[in-house]
């Protein structure tokens, strides 16, 4: 980890990793996806540090992930997620946010700014969206899901390589080798019921809660970007988008948050921090000259 990075580990067991100015600035909010962790934002914290950005970045290991615990948060789910996402802004005193979150990290900052804005707690001031999707439109499931048929006849042991194999096939010959290795070792290594639990959370707030907290995402006054690299196909499986193309993700977004702006990120896996940290940064400093 360079050495302008911190690590540090909050008082309910959330780890993170930060750079910038320590101040009361503005804050660049970072949650990962499904079996992901903090540390797939340190490219993108490098281009940060390279051209010393003006504002705070701050990337948490979601309960259950990377080096965090589950001690304060034993329930794997949106809900959950959002609460410790809270608490580590509340711990950190931080104001003027913007909560960046990458697949299914899309569902978590969504449902903290809903926690923010019910409880009229204006600190967030910007949503991204990194690559996501909505299993509306999705016509199935992973085999290792265990709301798949196909899942009753594996053992943990092969839901755990499926997992790995699915993640693999989310990554593009722009993924760093080291990256690979480490994601998937991750990946195997993850809690096999924390992580379905997870799962069965994320895919089933698409269906009951997604589309009504975007429609009140599209009422709000404040900057909201869709960075996006690739479309999910009808066997499930994501897919680069070229320049001047959209995603069914895209569409929906410009539906429901017309006021949202649209980036697509080029010969990019579902990882565009990862592949592409250069552009996605680029995109990242602009929004955070937004608020």
């Amino acid at each position: 980890m360079p050495l302008e990075v911190a690590s540090q580990v909050s008082s309910s067991g959330i780890h993170y990793i930060s750079c910038g100015p320590q101040d009361t600035g503005p804050t660049l909010l970072c949650v990962h996806g499904w079996a992901c962790r903090s540390a797939d934002f340190l490219y993108v914290f490098d281009e940060f540090i390279k051209h010393d950005s003006d504002f705070r970045a701050i990337a948490l290991d979601l309960p259950g992930h990377g080096s965090s615990s589950t001690e304060h948060y034993p329930t794997a789910g949106v809900d959950s997620f959002a609460r410790a996402v809270l608490d580590l802004m509340d711990e950190l005193s931080l104001e003027k946010i913007v909560l960046a979150g990458h697949s299914m990290g899309v569902r978590i900052v969504l449902e903290t700014w809903q926690q923010a804005m019910s409880a009229e707690r204006p600190q967030v001031q910007g949503l991204c969206f990194l690559d996501g999707s909505h299993y509306k439109f999705r016509k199935s499931l992973f085999a290792f899901d265990s709301g798949d048929a196909r899942s009753a006849s594996l053992t943990d042991e092969e839901k755990h390589e499926k997992m790995a194999e699915a993640f693999d096939r989310m990554l593009s010959s722009a993924t760093p080798k080291d990256f690979r290795e480490a994601a998937i070792d991750h990946v195997k290594a993850i809690d096999l019921q924390y992580s379905e639990d997870m799962r069965k959370s994320f895919i089933q707030y698409d269906y009951d809660r997604t589309d009504d907290v975007m429609e009140n995402l599209g009422k709000a006054d404040m900057p909201i970007l869709s960075i996006q690299a690739t479309d999910v196909d009808e066997e499930n499986q994501r897919r680069m988008l070229q320049e001047g193309k959209d995603s069914r993700w895209m569409q929906f977004v410009c539906t429901k948050v017309p006021q949202a702006k649209m980036a697509v990120v080029p010969q990019s896996g579902h990882f565009p921090h990862v592949d592409r940290p250069q552009i996605v940064a680029a995109h990242l400093k602009d929004l955070m000259r937004s608020p």
